[in-house]
């Protein structure tokens, strides 16, 4: 990454800070949508999940839902009560001290940066494949994907307001593309209009079937949580961004939804048919729209790229946050001109083109995507895990008279216990080469991460107040 902004001289008395009230209320809902990205998720994802829950699959889709609201239960509380730029870093390590945060703040930085090569490697695949198809021009995907991670690295440089505006220009196009393919297929296959794709009976080999969808139906909404660590630039952040995560997670669900349906209708309820389509959604669309087949590659090219531009706002925000607050390296947390973390986004975008690079020479764009999205996400899961362990302790040692029963103790144990499943799902012994190696690495990597974390707080005794200190309204 060339982009070298000159580097704002901070005052002495403070650590460093980002640009106040640049987002509000709409923005921010608006952005939370386009982090989800749901062209992209569904696109590559909703295959595999008829394939393990049959033509009924939605129903693992909305259980999956139902899921990540009980998980974004616990952001949202921990939003409420002290909205920090540090997110789940900041709030576990607020809850259980600074060792437990300096080893979420390494987890998080090893699982964002692995897994947002898998849309940076699906962004340059898809649009080398958009420009094979139809223009005939062949771009080789890795430079496709330089370009653009080039670009995206320059407008979340450029300003929290404008990379927001791009996101949300974007994915307004995209769901636009998403409903008229969606409504095509519908009206030309209306001869097959039926609810049996939301049929309990109709799931495939029944509970197992839900079980076996239950880890990819999850994935696709892994962009929800994105916006809470603009809270620090959000208006009113305490109120703003619950309702954006919130808000988005439910939207999301229903576009899935209304996506799983109208697929399943295109393919007339054959799901041999269906699981046999290279990708069900642009398949069935390109076959009702025609000449007009484009528009549905387009929606898988918007929602890739807002889903760069979100990821990156949100997790390099993390990474910066924790290295404000002592966790990662000191220089992680400068801040430019424009009131950006212009060093945490260069190290987040950048790690993470030269692994996708390295991994793309060993496989196809989408196979190194796959890869990477894996391995990135066990890490990533495990904190979701823990964060909804540290809600109950948090609030009743710090807060405990605004403790609810339900809010506090009931939905995030119910989050834990249903986090489990896709957990497992990544990690479960008997996978393929090199999916079983994945635990392992992960294994090892947070074993030298827990003595990186000892050390630093045997080196920095005051470590742990400094976690989660800093509040997006001081």
């Amino acid at each position: 990454m060339a982009i070298e902004p000159r580097t704002e001289l901070l005052p002495s008395t403070g650590p460093p800070r980002l640009k106040r009230g640049e987002l509000g209320t709409a923005d921010i809902i608006s952005a939370a949508l386009a982090n989800t990205a749901p062209a992209m998720s569904f696109f590559f994802s909703f295959g595999a999940i008829a394939l393990a829950a049959g033509i009924a699959s939605p129903i693992a889709i909305a259980v999956a839902g139902i899921v990540v609201l009980l998980k974004i239960n616990s952001l949202m509380e921990f939003t409420k009560a002290m909205p920090s730029t540090g997110s789940y870093i900041s709030y576990i390590g607020r809850t259980f001290g600074g060792i437990a945060g300096t080893l979420t703040a390494l987890a998080l930085s090893f699982g964002y940066i692995v897994a947002v090569g898998f849309v940076m490697a699906v962004l340059g695949g898809w649009t080398s494949t958009i420009l094979q198809t139809f223009l005939s021009i062949h771009v080789p995907w890795q430079v496709i994907t330089v370009v653009l991670v080039f670009l995206v690295g320059y407008l979340v440089i450029h300003g929290v307001r404008i990379s927001t505006k791009w996101a949300v220009v974007t994915f307004a196009f995209e769901l636009i593309l998403i409903l008229v393919s969606a409504i095509a297929m519908l009206v030309v296959h209306r001869g097959s209009l039926d609810l049996q794709a939301f049929n309990p009976l109709a799931v495939k080999n029944g509970l197992r079937g839900i079980g076996l969808a239950f880890p990819l139906a999850v994935f696709m909404f892994m962009g929800v949580g994105n916006p809470a660590p603009m809270v620090e630039e959000t208006r009113n952040p305490r109120r703003s961004v619950p309702i954006a995560i919130f808000t988005s997670t439910v939207s999301v669900a229903l576009i899935y939804l209304f996506m799983a349906w109208s697929t399943t209708v295109a393919y007339d309820g054959n799901l041999t048919q269906l699981t046999g389509a290279s990708v069900p959604f642009v398949d069935a669309g390109v076959k009702v729209l025609g000449s007009a087949g484009i528009l549905v590659y387009l929606a898988g090219f918007t929602s890739t790229f807002a889903s760069l531009i979100g990821a990156t706002n949100g997790q390099a925000r993390m990474i910066f946050s924790a290295a404000r607050e002592g966790l990662l390296p000191g220089f992680l947390a400068r801040v430019g001109r424009q009131k950006t973390p212009w060093s945490a986004i260069l190290f987040f975008l950048g790690v993470s083109l030269v692994i996708t690079l390295i991994w793309g020479t060993q496989a196809t764009p989408m196979t190194a995507a796959a890869l990477m999205a894996t391995l990135g996400t066990i890490p990533v899961a495990l904190v979701y895990l823990v964060l909804n362990i540290a809600l109950p302790v948090y609030y009743l040692r710090e807060r405990r008279s605004m403790f609810s029963l339900w809010r506090h103790l009931v939905f995030p144990s119910l989050g834990t216990l249903a986090m489990l499943l896709p957990l497992w799902g990544l990690i479960q012994p008997g996978q393929p080469a090199p999916f079983n190696l994945f635990p392992y690495i992960i294994l090892g990597y947070l074993v030298l991460a827990s003595i990186y974390a000892v050390f630093l707080n045997r080196a920095n005794p005051d470590l742990s107040d400094k976690v989660g200190s800093i509040i997006a309204e001081d």
